[in-house]
């Protein structure tokens, strides 16, 4: 062996295989006519990059901002959806894993249990003078893990999803009294499918769900066994949903394999081909809103019209023609909130894409900056540029980083203070969070951001594969970011916001005038839940 190169080995093993076809070839030649030269084709996961690291980066990279306070453990989720501040007085509460996390002193946020683990929109219904929590129920992702990569394609993964047999749709909770949510009732999409994911619910008339009713929506990707759709509910009475209406790609559907078929991805396995992250409506139908915008995966980002709530209908859509397999092209699209020093960001959204699969074995998806103004023509007027790995990182690209990388999720769209659309924070898996300036919409700039320590055991690739930043809240009012990693909740501030505030602060107006209206009429100056009195005097 040792006077055979590796050049010579190739090329001696190629010699055989082909000799040991040679009576065959013209079978398999005639074949491949019809299937193609891999008749099982290829799919994600790719292979694993050379310079990869084997440990886990304990390192902490901050480029144009402080670190306020840390609070170790629970995770502040939010962006998924996006509506999750719960406010009375100066106290405010952002839901974590475990409860909530008491985020009114900046310097010092505590963690404050909940009666029950819960997770979704946070609202206030005015008509109900309640906060409404709207929490999603929905069947085990199919995740590809070493043993089983190929998630749901693979018989004792699938089984995930086979054998549950709880709740598929929504629990609404009274939330009034954060640390002790009652159950107000159950809506069910079905006893089969998916269930919901991320639902969109602003206190009105109406929810917006990310649903799988059946196992009749076909999904390519290997982390769901089937795909989701829209589901329209009346939430008049959160104790008695009902459904309004539902709506999907043609084709998306088994049995519509005519339509299908038109796609490229149809049957790659790797393609995400349903809704992720659900329709966004930034105004209620009920008074005058006609127009939702969606992420319909492969199928592209939709522009929706609602000006009959029954029989909601494409305005138009929206698809990169450069779009790639794997991954999901648009996890959330956001409008930007319009402020009259942005005119320029007037009918502009921002669509993001999800990473399903870490180290990058999946191509790299951009978040796109669309103009929406003309509802049946979307275009493509930007990209979010792609972050570069720190100077003193032991990596010169986040694929070698272990874990995903890729962007999620995006700021809140109800939030504190008068929103500048200009500015946008985006939190990155591996990356961390992001923040970008957008006052240029076809050159938008990264002007911070946050890298926390890895967390997790390399031993044990569930503990770390999805990389270490989840979720982020921006408070306009206090100029300061919350980030939800997987080790605990950040608070940042960032020149880019202006000067930050870190004491209690009632809020005065809220980013979007039409949410959370009466919120705080009356307000109890005998306690603040999970502290004290004394803490805001």
């Amino acid at each position: 062996m040792s006077g055979l190169s590796r050049r010579k080995l190739l090329r001696n093993a190629a010699g055989a295989v082909a000799a040991a076809a040679g009576a065959g070839l013209s079978g398999i030649t005639g074949s491949a006519q019809k299937t193609g030269l891999t008749p099982n084709g290829g799919m994600v996961p790719f292979r694993l990059p050379m310079g990869a690291l084997d440990y886990l980066d304990q390192k902490q990279y901050v480029s144009n901002m402080q670190v306020v306070s840390h609070l170790s453990g629970p995770s502040i989720s939010s962006g998924e959806p996006l509506m999750v501040l719960w406010a009375k007085g100066r106290q405010r509460l952002l839901p974590a894993n475990g409860g909530w996390v008491d985020i009114s002193e900046a310097k010092k946020p505590v963690l404050m249990k909940s009666s029950q683990r819960l997770g979704g929109p946070v609202i206030y219904n005015k008509a109900l003078k309640k906060w409404i929590m709207m929490s999603t129920a929905a069947a085990p992702l199919t995740n590809g893990t070493p043993e089983h990569p190929l998630g749901q394609y693979e018989p004792e993964i699938h089984k995930l999803y086979d054998n549950y047999t709880g709740l598929r749709g929504i629990r609404n909770f009274d939330v009034t009294d954060p640390a002790n949510p009652k159950l107000l009732g159950e809506f069910s999409t079905g006893a089969k499918g998916m269930g919901t994911h991320m639902n969109f619910y602003d206190g009105g008339k109406y929810a917006y769900l990310e649903a799988g009713w059946g196992e009749d929506l076909r999904m390519e990707n290997s982390q769901r066994a089937f795909s989701n759709g829209i589901m329209i509910v009346d939430m008049s009475d959160p104790a008695n949903v009902k459904e309004v209406s539902r709506w999907w790609v043609p084709g998306q559907k088994y049995g519509e394999e005519a339509e299908y078929k038109k796609y490229s991805f149809a049957n790659d396995r790797s393609s995400w081909t349903g809704n992720h992250g659900s329709m966004m409506v930034p105004k209620r139908p009920e008074d005058g809103g006609t127009v939702g915008y969606v992420g319909m995966g492969a199928f592209g980002m939709y522009v929706m019209d609602l000006t009959d709530i029954r029989n909601p209908k494409p305005y138009g859509k929206f698809l990169w023609e450069y779009e790639t397999m794997g991954g999901i092209p648009f996890h959330t699209v956001q409008p930007l909130i319009a402020h009259p020093r942005y005119p320029q960001l007037n009918g502009i959204l921002l669509g993001t894409p999800e990473t399903i699969h870490a180290d990058c074995r999946e191509p790299y998806k951009i978040p796109y900056v669309i103009d929406v103004k003309d509802p049946r023509n979307p275009k493509l007027v930007g990209m979010l540029p792609r972050p570069q790995a720190p100077k003193d990182a032991p990596y010169t690209d986040f694929c070698q980083a272990r874990g995903r990388f890729g962007s999620h999720n995006q700021q809140a769209w109800i939030a504190p203070g008068t929103a500048r659309p200009n500015i946008m924070a985006v939190t990155w898996f591996n990356a961390g969070l992001r923040v970008f300036d957008l006052t240029n919409p076809a050159q938008p700039k990264e002007v911070a951001s946050f890298v926390p320590p890895r967390d997790g055991d390399i031993e044990k690739y569930e503990s770390w594969w999805r990389g270490t930043s989840e979720n982020v809240f921006v408070e306009w009012d206090r100029n300061l970011i919350w980030l939800g990693a997987h080790e605990g909740t950040y608070c940042l501030s960032c020149p880019a916001l202006g000067a930050p505030v870190f004491e209690p602060t009632r809020i005065s107006a809220w980013s979007v005038p039409h949410a959370n209206v009466g919120w705080d009429d009356s307000t109890s100056a005998s306690i603040y839940l999970g502290r004290g009195i004394s803490a805001f005097e």
